[in-house]
């Protein structure tokens, strides 16, 4: 499935197939009971056997583990004499992530359910993680209720909680099995009600010090027939971003606040990684770009600033949130950091600077008013960027609903000319 504005192809002609992955060595008699709950309810099972001690015959294995550990890059018969269960989690998720890739690509699955204890929840999440946005994804887990944000990321991933261990059915385990069996087959066969009449799906990425322009924005888009989709730009909302345009998720994107890329300069609490303003390049989608809170990194309370920016322009924009101005020769970095990425891009880029402010405090008489250290991004900015990426100058503050009027306007005038062309 790529874009989820546009309904997906679903197969009429045979079951809907779901991946079933876990360790079928040790917990055989679990995933028996949650084999024979999925076929109950109408649909075909694609095992994938991730234990690296042995199998089982109490039901058919589509994927043997030693097919996963060769897809991970490793033999079983290694991993089994090397005894680092560490490393053989790392492989077999590797591999098995490989193989629902493949699946995928192929369309030979509709959904996918894992079971497990620690080593079990880490390898089916692993494997979950290579899905696209929209295939369900269901994990019964006896980390459920743990802090499991690291291992997830950005994908839609449901975790259910085992309550006991999975060490052999019981009362509680049947009923949550089931449960589970019936939760992915209804998430598979769910029909999803929305605006069909919509032209396509907008990304915005957000922050409170660009908000007014971002709903400027949306409301504006939507009136022209828009799905828009924000993400707050926190570090988790720009890899989420970045993860479901190449998901192809959407038609376009209006790059508002690219703040995370200061925070992964400064090791801010905010980095959304060296790939952040990659994925709509890579794919060739029309973006609008604007450095926007470029003017600022962010880190949390006061006491967690690290000690080399404690004489900086710091200002406390919440008790468990610090901001500090960005200097000259970081805005220099982060000009041609930006300048390249969007150099590489396959489709129409359009750059948009707010002359008046590239926050809301980076706005006339407020604390992070600075137009000298601005004109040097800018400036960095142009020296760097090809030509035939264009840019345009707005005498306005980002955060004002004129800007946002401008910068929607560059966004439908590149979708627009993009249909032309295609």
């Amino acid at each position: 499935m790529k874009n989820p504005s546009k309904k997906p192809k679903r197969r009429t002609t045979i079951a809907p197939r779901v991946v079933m992955i876990g360790c079928f060595d040790t917990k055989a008699e679990d995933f028996e009971y949650l084999y024979q709950s999925l076929l109950s309810n109408g649909v075909e099972v694609i095992a994938v056997n991730t234990g690296v001690l042995g199998t089982t015959q109490l039901f058919p294995v589509t994927f043997e583990a030693e097919q996963v550990a060769m897809a991970g890059g490793q033999k079983l018969s290694v991993l089994r004499e090397k005894k680092d269960r560490g490393h053989a989690l790392e492989v077999m998720g590797k591999g098995a992530s490989k193989i629902v890739a493949d699946l995928e690509q192929n369309d030979k699955v509709d959904g996918i359910i894992g079971m497990g204890g620690g080593g079990g929840t880490f390898v089916a999440i692993k494997a979950m993680c290579a899905l696209s946005f929209g295939i369900p994804k269901l994990c019964l887990s006896t980390l459920a209720t743990k802090d499991l944000s690291g291992k997830i990321g950005d994908k839609d991933i449901t975790l259910v909680p085992t309550i006991v261990d999975v060490a052999g059915l019981n009362h509680m385990s049947r009923v949550l099995m089931s449960q589970s069996a019936g939760a992915i087959c209804g998430m598979i066969s769910a029909k999803i009600r929305g605006n069909t009449d919509v032209k396509g799906s907008v990304a915005i990425s957000v922050f409170g010090n660009t908000s007014i322009s971002a709903d400027r924005c949306s409301k504006l888009l939507k009136s022209e027939g828009y799905d828009v989709l924000s993400f707050h730009a926190v570090g988790t909302g720009g890899m989420t971003m970045e993860s479901l345009i190449s998901d192809g998720v959407f038609d376009a994107v209006l790059d508002l606040t690219t703040t995370e890329l200061a925070d992964d300069l400064c090791g801010g609490i905010c980095s959304a990684g060296p790939s952040r303003l990659t994925a709509a390049g890579a794919s060739g989608l029309p973006q609008v770009v604007v450095p926007g809170c470029l003017d600022m990194v962010n880190f949390g309370p006061l006491d967690s600033v690290p000690e080399k920016y404690r004489r900086r322009k710091l200002f406390s924009w919440a008790p468990d949130v610090t901001l500090m101005r960005t200097n000259k020769e970081e805005n220099r970095i982060l000009g041609k950091r930006m300048a390249e990425k969007l150099n590489a891009a396959k489709g129409p880029v359009c750059l948009v600077f707010p002359l008046r402010g590239l926050s809301k405090i980076g706005g006339e008489g407020e604390i992070f008013h600075d137009p000298e250290t601005d004109r040097v991004l800018f400036e960095a900015i142009r020296k760097n960027v090809v030509r035939a990426i264009k840019i345009i100058e707005v005498e306005a503050n980002i955060n004002t609903p004129y800007f946002g009027d401008k910068v929607s306007k560059e966004l439908l005038t590149l979708i627009e000319q993009r249909k032309t062309t295609q």
